[in-house]
């Protein structure tokens, strides 16, 4: 009885590994077929992730910077004022 056992796992293993061998030949090969598009979705993900997070970042600094705003207009004005009333200096001849 025991190596009536022992054949049916070995009539078994027969059938079976091959089957297993095949489906991870299978596996492998869809896998390796897809490999260039999983890798194209990857890079896709990861530049929508960085242009998401370079638009973020503007967003966030314009939203800081708008409280400024009027402070930068007050300075930029000053400055104008005392850059148009300041002598401009006169050119001199170069002489040998």
């Amino acid at each position: 009885m025991l190596v009536l056992l022992i054949l049916a796992l070995f009539a078994g293993f027969v059938i079976l590994l091959p089957l297993l061998i095949v489906g991870f030949l299978l596996r492998l090969l869809i896998g390796l077929i897809l490999l260039p598009l999983r890798i194209a979705g990857f890079a896709i993900r990861v530049g929508i992730g960085l242009a998401a997070g370079l638009v973020g970042l503007i967003l966030a600094g314009a939203v800081l910077l708008i409280p400024l705003l009027p402070i930068v207009v007050l300075v930029g004005g000053i400055w104008l004022i005392f850059r148009l009333s300041r002598r401009q200096p006169v050119a001199q001849g170069v002489s040998l």
